[in-house]
């Protein structure tokens, strides 16, 4: 194939996998897959930030500013949560469809950087893994890991560009700038270091790579020092050392969880990874290798963490497919290419299809309409994040705690209560005895149930095992009287 044919190739298959990427990532936003706590946690603090301009929601320090940040500034353009009155729907589509547009940039931002590592051949068939694969389904919540993958993306790409002489200081310094908004938005973005130094280094040499570590290093240090001028340095460090070392299921479970939620990507994930291994390829054993150490030495692990070394699994299987490649002739090398991709992008196409078409949220929003039909503010509600920031900010009720575990800290709220007892709050109730007896002294008034009824067993969907957090909802009130449901 003449070399305008083949460039035209790629470019068609660049444009399929953002296509692709498109689908699985924004389709059904509002739906798949079920709002997890932690969302309902980075929700409402980017609300608190829309009311009151200040990044940090009372005294507790677990995760630095960007994040938050950024959420707050795409809510207030879309007008939330005022525009979330008449459609309650609206309070996660709308950060969800944020998230699927950032993984559309991951999948643009992870061909970039594996074809200027290993060519378009590797970048295709990476590009096209990362956005089909069933697995990646998790960069549909409205988590930090999501929101600073692009940022760290972006910094390996403008460090593998950097050797030239035009612009060549201005791709370090933003590089630098980007690996620093990651950190602010995670502390675990800390493991690329390694590997953008390592670019940095290959590129510019000994002394930009000190000026690059500089805005890497000082760009998180701002969330400390926003501690320090609150008088909280104390509660900062505190908080951080508990963030790190409270306890999860390990290393080995949350692998397993991920072989059981998609054998095929994690298997691919971890036959490419062994091959970058064998091959002793230091970008990619530079990027998985300080990530794998540092999750599995700190005490708390969950399987969504791992989405910082999906692309690099992405770019090791390109680079074996690439390899692979290079041993046919080269009459249908380019055949075979897009045979492989086309194979990857129907399966992984029709598997990701059927899983994020499934509603996993119906009872979750069926409880919200609940919550503003029925309550009048003559009752204090207890919920989860997923269930306060909305109460508050949306349905405009007063004197909502951010969460149901302040009964842990200090006595229930006097008075007539309500509490939202989802399947998070039942896992939470081995915390302290405050949340049994806090349970078990309301009375049931309603019970909203959304069963999951697919094989969790049986491809694909295994992932459907950790998405129960709108299957079986209760409502519990002092009050006894039963509850309307919209």
């Amino acid at each position: 194939m003449d070399p305008a044919r083949r460039k035209r190739l790629h470019y068609l298959l660049l444009a399929s996998a953002l296509v692709l990427s498109s689908y699985v990532h924004v389709w059904n936003p509002a739906g798949f897959p079920d709002i997890f706590f932690d969302e309902g946690v980075y929700m409402r603090r980017a609300v608190n930030m829309i009311e009151t301009g200040s990044p940090q929601e009372g005294g507790f320090y677990d995760h630095p500013y960007w994040g938050q940040m950024v959420l707050a500034g795409v809510l207030w353009a879309a007008g939330l949560p005022e525009a979330a009155e008449q459609d309650l729907e609206l309070t996660y589509m709308v950060p969800r469809v944020l998230m699927g547009a950032l993984a559309v940039l991951d999948t643009l931002l992870i061909y970039k950087i594996t074809e200027k590592r290993f060519g378009r051949r590797a970048a295709a068939v990476a590009a096209i893994l990362f956005a089909v694969m069933p697995v990646t389904w998790m960069l549909r919540r409205i988590l930090l890991d999501t929101i600073l993958l692009p940022f760290m993306l972006a910094s390996v790409l403008l460090a593998m560009h950097s050797g030239g002489r035009r612009h060549g200081r201005l791709l370090v310094a933003g590089s630098a700038a980007l690996l620093g908004l990651a950190i602010f938005t995670k502390v675990t973005a800390v493991t690329m270091i390694p590997v953008v130094g390592y670019l940095v280094y290959s590129a510019r040499g000994g002394r930009p790579l000190l000026g690059w570590l500089g805005p890497v290093l000082a760009i998180p240090m701002a969330w400390p020092a926003a501690a320090l001028a609150l008088g909280q340095l104390d509660s900062w460090m505190r908080d951080v050392l508990w963030q790190a070392g409270r306890g999860s299921g390990g290393m080995i479970q949350v692998v397993e969880s991920l072989f059981r939620m998609d054998p095929v990507s994690a298997s691919i994930a971890a036959a490419s990874l062994a091959f970058a291994a064998y091959r002793r390829d230091a970008f990619l054993l530079l990027w998985s290798v300080p990530f794998l150490v540092f999750v599995g030495s700190v005490g708390f692990l969950q399987y969504f963490h791992f989405v910082l070394v999906f692309p690099a699994a992405c770019a090791a299987a390109g680079l074996a497919a690439d390899c692979c490649l290079g041993r046919i002739r080269d009459r249908i090398r380019d055949p075979a290419l897009v045979a492989a991709v086309a194979a990857a992008a129907v399966f992984g196409g029709i598997s990701s299809g059927l899983l994020v078409s499934e509603d996993l949220t119906a009872g979750q929003f069926r409880v919200m309409g609940m919550l503003g039909e029925n309550l009048d503010g003559g009752a204090t509600l207890l919920a989860g994040p997923v269930y306060s920031w909305v109460a508050s900010d949306v349905l405009g009720l007063g004197g909502v705690p951010p969460d149901y575990s302040v009964v842990l800290f200090e006595p229930a709220p006097a008075g007539d209560l309500v509490l939202v007892a989802d399947p998070h709050f039942v896992l939470d109730i081995p915390r302290g005895q405050s949340l049994a007896d806090l349970y078990d002294g309301l009375e049931r008034v309603a019970l909203v149930e959304h069963p999951i009824i697919r094989d969790t067993g049986a491809f694909p969907y295994g992932s459907l095992s950790h998405m129960g957090e709108g299957r079986e909802i209760e409502i519990r009130d002092s009050r006894g009287e039963a509850w309307a449901s919209p």
